[in-house]
């Protein structure tokens, strides 16, 4: 019973979506949601924003410094004093007051050229920032293509066991048939509702596998994980891409490559930085102050003074144990560090691009041949029905022509599938695969 009334919710299920039909959902509408709603786009996005604010002026130090600074202050105190002359003081809460306030200007002139190095050192992480964000894109672009492409897969495998379930529904009627005629047994029945009953069961598992997939591709899309909806019937596959030109533009574009050339650059600033601290450093400083005072005890009842101030200032570290000479000397090494990071991701970049290019060559060679099986094993299926109903087959072979024509199209589902997973990597690794979305 629990069986029965759970085919009975698929079946309701199943014919409320041909009252309801689900919305279409295509790949570019996929990724452009992805691009707004994605979290992990939107923290490299909110990453890239803290890299451009950091590109300014004042961060590299080309502004000058102004501090404003102010107090007051009230005291009571009791005072006794006596002089040598015989004079003495004896007062009881007398109150002073004290006002200061001022404000200091100071500009760094010349600084070996450290405000211009790091100026030029915070652009690159700026592009750096640009860059990791472009490649989060990349990656969550990509998923949302593998995920998609899954949904397509499954679902084209969703129909497959459907068409099973049909032609075992068929066999199941022909046996019947021939059944009240007494040219076929009870056991052959049997055996053509276990299988229809096993073909049923595998839609379901299907069926199964292809919410669990869309759920999961909701939460990639963030957005409401229970919203249903239907995706294209078929796989498009780019053929005919050049081995040579993805080269060239992996090594135009791919982002590893890229931001292995920004830390190049940014350690080939650092040492520039470091070497800074070998110059003197010139500034102008100027500032203006104002002071005023009164105190009931004290002999100057009031003071008061202001006035401005200005002029320049050297500095010049002459020895500091050597930590300038050591600073520079790692920054070089730093440099050329990731000099030879960046040849060992070009070396790496070739290798993968080159085996992500044979595996796509294979893949649509397999494609072509699971195309061909699928179409000899439909007409061997046809063949095998009209022998079923002569009587020249028996329902087991038949039931055999039956799996292998199911297992070819399975087969073909996974080429395609498959297929297409190694357009995309080699569109990935080559950085040409947001501009052929």
């Amino acid at each position: 019973m629990k069986i029965k009334n759970f085919l009975i919710v698929v079946i309701f299920f199943l014919a409320a979506t041909q009252i309801f039909p689900q919305q279409k959902l295509t790949l570019k509408e996929a990724i452009s949601i992805a691009l707004k709603n994605n979290y992990d786009i939107l923290l490299a996005k909110n990453d890239a924003a803290i890299s451009d604010n950091n590109y300014s002026l004042g961060n590299a130090g080309f502004l000058p410094k102004i501090d404003v600074t102010g107090s007051q202050t009230k005291t009571t105190t009791n005072t006794k004093q006596e002089y040598s002359d015989g004079r003495a003081v004896d007062k009881t809460d007398a109150g002073s007051t004290s006002t200061n306030a001022g404000i200091a200007f100071s500009w760094i002139l010349f600084d070996g050229l450290k405000m211009f190095t790091t100026f030029s050192k915070l652009r690159e992480y700026k592009e750096l920032g640009d860059l990791k964000l472009r490649g989060q894109i990349e990656t969550s672009v990509s998923n949302v293509i593998q995920n998609y492409y899954s949904i397509v897969q499954q679902k084209y495998n969703y129909s497959v066991a459907k068409e099973s379930i049909s032609i075992s529904e068929e066999r199941v009627k022909l046996i019947e048939e021939k059944l009240s005629i007494g040219s076929a047994s009870n056991l052959d029945l049997l055996r053509a509702k276990v299988d229809l009953n096993s073909d049923k069961s595998n839609m379901l598992n299907q069926e199964v596998t292809l919410n669990s997939l869309k759920v999961s591709f909701n939460r990639l899309l963030a957005r409401n994980v229970a919203l249903d909806f239907d995706v294209d019937e078929t796989i498009d596959i780019i053929e005919g891409l050049s081995f040579t030109s993805l080269k060239e533009a992996a090594f135009n574009n791919n982002i590893i490559l890229l931001q292995s050339q920004k830390n190049i650059n940014i350690s080939s600033y650092d040492a520039g930085i470091s070497k800074s601290d070998y110059f003197p450093k010139i500034s102008l400083n100027s500032g203006y102050n104002y002071q005023n005072s009164s105190a009931d005890a004290n002999l100057v009842r009031a003071n008061k003074s202001y006035g401005y101030n200005y002029g320049l200032s050297l500095s010049w570290n002459i020895f500091n144990g050597f930590n300038t000479q050591l600073a520079y000397q790692n920054a070089l090494i730093t440099l050329d560090k990731n000099e030879i990071i960046l040849q060992a991701a070009r070396t790496e970049i070739e290798s993968s691009l080159l085996i992500a290019y044979q595996n796509y060559e294979k893949n649509l060679e397999i494609l072509k041949l699971e195309e061909e099986n699928v179409l000899t094993s439909k007409e061997n299926l046809d063949l095998a029905l009209e022998q079923l109903k002569l009587g020249s087959l028996s329902p087991l072979e038949f039931r055999e022509v039956q799996k292998s024509y199911t297992a070819a199209q399975s087969r073909l589902s996974s080429a395609r599938y498959a297929a297409k997973m190694s357009e995309k990597d080699l569109l990935k690794q080559s950085g040409e695969l947001l501009s052929r979305q």
